[in-house]
């Protein structure tokens, strides 16, 4: 995968999220269920309500994928078809855990390249340096 499809996939999946946390915190607010939007003090009724909002996290992601489909790149790799827009998906839904996994690999791979191009750069003044020694 080059430089230009990662960014794109990144772009891309930073928006899907963006707006399906929009229609999370719509429905949240649509629904007739204070509950959901303040947390609870006792820990089995706050893990159930988490549950459920991860829940609707994921459905959001989903949503919001199908939704935009017309608007995703054909030429990423990203397959354009139900698992395409599922995957989509449940990536958009996966919150700041997720990117800051995203954050991390993206980071690494810049250390990369900029370690690959002083490698080259390096090289290029070895042999000039070799060249000269060789020279008249």
């Amino acid at each position: 995968m080059n430089p230009t499809q990662l960014t794109t996939i990144v772009t891309l999946i930073a928006a899907l999220s963006v707006a399906s946390e929009r229609l999370v915190e719509i429905v949240k607010g649509a629904l007739p269920w204070p509950w959901l939007k303040v947390p609870n003090p006792n820990p089995t009724q706050e893990g159930y309500r988490q549950a459920l909002l991860q829940l609707l996290a994921v459905v959001a992601g989903i949503l919001t994928a199908w939704l935009a489909s017309a608007a995703i790149p054909t030429d990423v790799g990203i397959p354009n078809d139900v698992m395409g827009k599922l995957a989509l998906g449940l990536l958009a839904s996966g919150g700041s855990g997720f990117w800051n996994s995203v954050l991390t690999y993206v980071k690494s791979a810049k250390d990369i390249k900029a370690s690959d191009a002083e490698t080259k750069k390096l090289n290029l003044q070895l042999m000039r340096a070799n060249v000269q020694k060789v020279g008249p």
